[in-house]
Formats: structure tokens, sequence, C-alpha cells
């Protein structure tokens, strides 16, 4: 989507963001050399083209990037208070990655051999239901021949009739996946948790095999094999200027280390580390540099350990 990011009373930054391409930049910022393709789709309109542009610059395959000649890309907008909480309008009705599926069934595409999908409830909250099918056809698909489901649950009350409605679908995409990103805020909202524990208990009825709780305060726990493997415990950022990409990043980053073989729990350090230095940076996106002197001084202490 287009992002506005206001920065006075008159004056908005433009840039592009959006939770899964967020955490798609930041996957192949902590690791250069893993491919990042992204599936979506956009418009023929102009900010359509330096969208796709944007993609280019940040290494992002687009194959997969539908082009939709009824629809433009949709737009939100970011304001933040004085703690670097931000809050959101959207403009996303007439979305073209609204219609992705459905040009996914006229175009069929070949993606090649993929690694890993990653999804979140906002891009599954955007589709129809009948679309919602074919996105868990399409993953069955690949995960058949071999490809690991991570799914985010990311929940948007707008997007959805009721919580009943989410709660089918966010159950569906727990069974589906591999490795899963649920954050207690998200479950209380859609299933009316109040603690970790219960999240913990609906996660492990889903029978995911691996899932990554965010619990504010509480820090971070990893499960696998509904065993616990790490606890991180919360730590404030120096400052906290925009809070926009912190579950975004943290997830990039996880989901790429845990895709090269790396440990849950060095995963989980790796991921911590970043979302904590991206909220001290105003807009979704903080720059390579930021990325690269995060990587060297967790590098760094990791070896010293």
């Amino acid at each position: 989507m287009v992002e506005l990011v206001q920065r006075d009373k008159q004056t908005c930054e433009v840039g592009f963001a959006g939770d899964t391409l967020n955490s798609l930049i930041y996957a192949k910022r902590w690791m250069p050399e893993v491919t990042c393709s992204f599936f979506s789709a956009i418009g023929t309109d102009h900010f359509s083209q330096q969208m796709l542009d944007f993609f280019k610059e940040n290494h992002i395959e687009t194959t997969a990037v539908f082009h939709s000649n009824s629809r433009n890309v949709g737009l939100y907008s970011i304001v933040t208070d004085e703690n670097g909480e931000r809050s959101f309008d959207y403009w996303r009705d007439q979305s073209a990655a609204k219609s992705m599926m459905c040009l996914h069934r006229t175009e069929q595409p070949d993606l090649g051999a993929v690694d890993m999908l990653y999804f979140s409830g906002i891009a599954l909250g955007i589709l129809s239901d009948g679309d919602k099918e074919d996105l868990f056809a399409l993953l069955k698909h690949y995960r058949r021949q071999g490809a690991l489901i991570a799914f985010d649950p990311n929940y948007r009350a707008t997007m959805w009739s009721d919580t009943e409605h989410a709660q089918y679908w966010f159950d569906k995409a727990y069974r589906e996946a591999d490795i899963a990103l649920p954050g207690v805020d998200d479950h209380f909202a859609v299933y009316g948790h109040r603690c970790s524990a219960q999240v913990v208990t609906h996660l492990l009825n889903m029978t995911c095999r691996e899932f990554v709780l965010k619990a504010g305060k509480d820090g971070v726990y990893g499960y696998r094999e509904g065993a616990l493997v790490h606890h991180q415990p919360f730590k404030q950022a120096p400052k906290q200027v925009d809070s926009t990409a912190a579950g975004d990043s943290f997830a990039g980053v996880y989901l790429v280390n845990r895709l090269s073989g790396t440990g849950m729990a060095e995963s989980i350090r790796a991921a911590d580390a970043v979302a904590r230095e991206v909220v001290q940076y105003r807009g979704a996106i903080v720059e390579q540099s930021v990325i690269a002197d995060v990587k060297s001084a967790f590098s760094n202490d990791s070896q010293g350990v």
C-alpha cells in the first residue's frame, strides 16, 4: 500500500509498506543472499509503478506481482503520538491486492521452487471467502512440494464481519501453518484470551508445531513440539519513535533465520534485536545500514557468549 506518514499538519511523507512486504524486506536485509518474492497485485496507476520500482530497489522479486487494469493500489496514513504509538486510517476498498487470487487464477504463473510461504491475517482479511479458499489451496500445493508455511494473525477488526468470522479463518490458518507468530493482543481481540497460557493452549489444540508468542511486557515465548524452547524477556528500546513495523521486522528476521537453519532461541534473539532498533526510526522501513549494524553487533555479542 501507499503509506502516508504525517510530519506536521500540512506535510505527509509518501512511502510504500504493508505487513508482509515489510517482513519480506527485513528478511532480505538481514540475509541478502536469500531470494525474496512478493505475492500480491498492483494497478497501472502512477503509484503502482512507483511501488514496482520500490520492490526492485529493495531486491524483491516481482514474478508473482500481478497487474489489475481496474483497480489501483491501496493507501493508508499513520499518525504517531509522543510515545511512538501509531494510529491508522485506510483507503483500500478498491485495492488491487484484493484481486490477487483472481489474477493468479487467470495468469497461472510458474513461481518456481519455494522454501517458505508467509501470509498474515491482513492478507486473509482483504480477500473474499472464496479467494481465501483458493489461497489455502495454493498453500497446500506448495506444502506438498516441501515448502514451510508461516502465519501471523495480525488482526484488524474492520476487515472481518465479526470475531467468529476471524476465528474460523485464523484457526484454519493455524492448522496449515508450520510456524505461527501469534500475539496476545490479537488473541484477546479475536478469541477473548486473557493470558499467554490461554493462547498457548489454543495453538497446541491447533496442532501447530512451532510458534512464537509475542506477549508485550512479558516478552517473547518460543514453543516447539509443545515445549517451551526459549523466553526472551522484554527490553525497552532506548527510545521509541514509531512502533509501525516492530512486529513485521521481528517476523521477517525470525523466519529467515529459521529458514536458514538457525535455532529458535538464536532466531528470536536476532528478531528481537532488530525490532528494538526499528522502533527508534520513523516509518516502516529503516535503512539497510541500520540492519547491517544490528547484525554485526548481534554477531559479536553471540560470539562473546
